[in-house]
């Protein structure tokens, strides 16, 4: 008989411990069990969209940069997050935010940056916005690059045959 108790103590104490502390742990973490990373609860922030306007301009001129970006979950810790805007893996235009960005978990953050190019080479330019989060599970979708590059002709110069100032691109995740 002791055996039979011994073997069904081993079954039975880890199921009762399970029972008990998983709530716990469940409601610290909003109702999301298993969503805690690091000792940390997990956010993920996710860039939905890049905006780029004009993509054929003189070196001079404001490129505008519109950003979308959201989270999943509750920031907990009070760090200074920064939005970037890349060119050619450059910083050239930022924003810092404090925890949480100021919106509620799930709602849209937009933000229009400006891209001073006085001082530029001319040249094309690939365009990166990020929003990187320090303990973000998911890095992958921090970031979009927009496919088609930023052209920057010297002042004064014309555009090339058959183009002209402006246009606008667009990346979106597909996630």
């Amino acid at each position: 008989m002791p055996d039979q108790i011994r073997k069904a103590m081993v079954l039975f104490v880890p199921l009762v411990l399970l029972l008990v502390f998983a709530p716990l742990a469940d409601s610290r973490n909003g109702g999301r069990a298993g969503d805690r990373r690091w000792g940390r609860d997990a956010v993920d922030l996710v860039v939905r969209k890049v905006t780029v306007t004009p993509v054929r301009a003189h070196v001079g001129d404001a490129i505008q940069v519109e950003m979308e970006w959201d989270l999943d979950g509750h920031i907990t810790d009070t760090e200074t997050n920064v939005a970037t805007v890349r060119a050619n893996g450059k910083g050239v235009a930022n924003k810092k935010y404090p925890s949480g960005f100021g919106v509620r978990p799930g709602e849209v953050k937009r933000e229009t940056f400006l891209w001073n190019t006085k001082g530029m080479a001319p040249g094309k330019y690939r365009i990166r916005g990020e929003v990187l989060l320090k303990y973000d599970p998911t890095p992958y979708d921090n970031y979009l690059e927009v496919k088609e590059p930023v052209l920057l002709i010297a002042e004064g110069e014309s555009f090339p045959a058959g183009q002209e100032g402006g246009g606008e691109a667009v990346a979106e995740n597909p996630y």
